[in-house]
């Protein structure tokens, strides 16, 4: 029964890591194009998120933890799609022969359109995201103990 547990976790754990390799891709595709490579990251990151889920001591915190992951990468959704799109944009102003003005003000400008829908997007799922996988994660049952003490004196009430 451990097994399948562990099991389950790991594949609620890499779900949420596919997921946030895609809110990864633009940065991934940004360090391939830069550094060469191939989409031996996009599986780097599923296999960390399988293994945040697969350690997590309950299903409910791989929920948690794979959510959190997930909203983690879409907050920095923005920096990766400001690395790609000014990547582009430079390819596209090395590659204008000879109108370089028109090539930056363009490229400029769809930078520009990118990182902000991106931002928009990333910022807002990504902190609904975060939310819910800490109260997921940190979250749970809460124990309150009372300690009462026996007093023998009895105050008197007070009117104003």
């Amino acid at each position: 029964m451990e097994y399948f547990n562990a099991l389950m976790r790991a594949l609620i754990g890499g779900v949420f890591g596919v997921a946030s390799a895609f809110a990864l891709s633009p940065g991934l595709a940004w360090a391939a194009q830069t550094w060469g490579g191939g989409g031996f990251s996009f599986y780097l990151v599923v296999i960390i998120g399988a293994a945040f889920g697969m350690f997590a001591p309950t299903i409910r915190r791989a929920f948690g933890r794979g959510v959190l992951f997930c909203g983690v990468s879409l907050l920095a959704l923005p920096l990766t799609m400001g690395l790609l799109s000014g990547k582009a944009a430079s390819d596209v102003i090395a590659a204008s022969g000879d109108s370089p003005v028109s090539a930056m003000i363009g490229a400029g400008g769809g930078a520009v359109l990118f990182t902000g829908i991106a931002t928009f997007v990333g910022l807002i799922l990504g902190a609904i995201f975060v939310i819910t996988g800490l109260v997921l994660t940190l979250g749970g049952r809460r124990e309150v103990t009372v300690v009462s003490t026996k007093s023998t004196r009895v105050e008197p009430p007070v009117f104003r």
